[in-house]
């Protein structure tokens, strides 16, 4: 009789768990604003998505500015930045090129795929997929550095860029750190751990304002100054800064704006809220959210304007300066 009362206990237990139903952001009628987005198609769906802009099936490519003109790439081509009208391309294969107005500047193969780069003068600032990390004189084709970090185990495909410092190069790495190197002197001064996490740990954020470095993974974010080192923990969708602020996008809805030191400023809750992306753009915020909702707010998160989209956000996503470009569809702000 005992086991039988447990059986049923455990059962009840188990068929509760199994009609527990996913809650999503779903505004009131009167919440939701009459106005709408305007909208256009892209020549086709996106392809490869990353922080630098996307690839389309087509081999059309968007970058920041929107829909380049003109250009065709391989389908499978993973479009890495736009440095003063070169673009930086690498493939899965290893295959890795520098290209200008349809031109081959410079290429060459790789032992993998490179999924963040930077281009400055003359020098190009690389990561590979397996976690080394490149700087190479394109004057003379010299590599001057390769160092291999630790191994990565997971990515995201949102991997930052390594950022050029006049004289120094900060680095992203896929296993949570960020590397710090001398361009001129062609040896890494220092690195310092974001996260320390086993999986899903690479930098998909990297910037700097004034003297302060931000850098962080989808578990922590770190700022270094010449003074101090502060941290920010949490489970983290997106960031980006706005003047004097972060803008923190958290996987459970919540959005936090903290100063430049990540002390926090104000924090505000969209229930059940999944984020896509974020685009700032003048004194406004356009914060995109995967159900089909775009959420429109000022600076300081208040009299936000929720507006419906025309369907969800479930498909590779790409935030340019003016756009949000998902699918074959672009949703365009003011």
């Amino acid at each position: 009789m005992k086991k039988s009362l447990i059986f049923i206990a455990l059962a009840a237990f188990i068929l509760a768990g199994c009609t527990t139903k996913r809650q999503y952001f779903k505004p009131a009628e009167e919440q939701i604003a009459p106005q709408k987005l305007a909208t256009a198609s892209l020549p086709d769906d996106i392809h490869y998505a990353t922080r630098s802009g996307a690839t389309l099936d087509n081999g059309g490519l968007v970058t920041r500015a929107g829909l380049a003109q003109g250009v065709k790439l391989d389908k499978n081509t993973m479009f890495l930045g736009d440095f003063d009208g070169k673009y930086l391309v690498s493939n899965l294969n290893g295959d890795f090129k520098i290209t200008q107005n349809g031109d081959t500047l410079w290429e060459h193969k790789f032992p993998c795929a490179i999924v963040a780069a930077t281009l400055e003068d003359n020098y190009l600032a690389a990561v590979d997929s397996s976690n080394k990390i490149h700087l190479i004189d394109l004057a003379s084709d010299t590599t001057i550095i390769e160092y291999a970090s630790g191994t990565p185990y997971g990515m995201d495909a949102r991997t930052a860029a390594p950022v050029f410092l006049s004289s120094i190069i900060v680095y992203p790495t896929l296993d949570g750190k960020v590397m710090i190197v001398d361009k001129n002197q062609g040896r890494i001064l220092r690195d310092a751990v974001v996260s320390s996490e086993s999986f899903f740990n690479n930098v998909v954020f990297l910037d700097v304002k004034g003297d302060k470095l931000f850098a962080a993974t989808l578990s922590k974010l770190i700022m270094i100054s010449p003074d101090k080192t502060e941290y920010y923990d949490g489970d983290i969708k997106d960031i980006t800064l706005v003047g004097d602020r972060v803008y923190i996008l958290l996987k459970d809805g919540n959005i936090e704006i903290t100063d430049l030191n990540l002390k926090s400023l104000r924090k505000k809750e969209f229930k059940y809220a999944i984020f896509s992306n974020i685009i700032p753009k003048g004194d406004k915020l356009y914060i995109f959210e995967k159900t089909g909702y775009a959420i429109v707010t000022d600076l300081d998160l208040n009299n936000e304007t929720i507006i419906k989209l025309d369907d969800e956000i479930d498909s590779k996503t790409f935030a340019g300066q003016n756009a949000l470009y998902y699918g074959n569809k672009i949703i365009k702000i003011d």
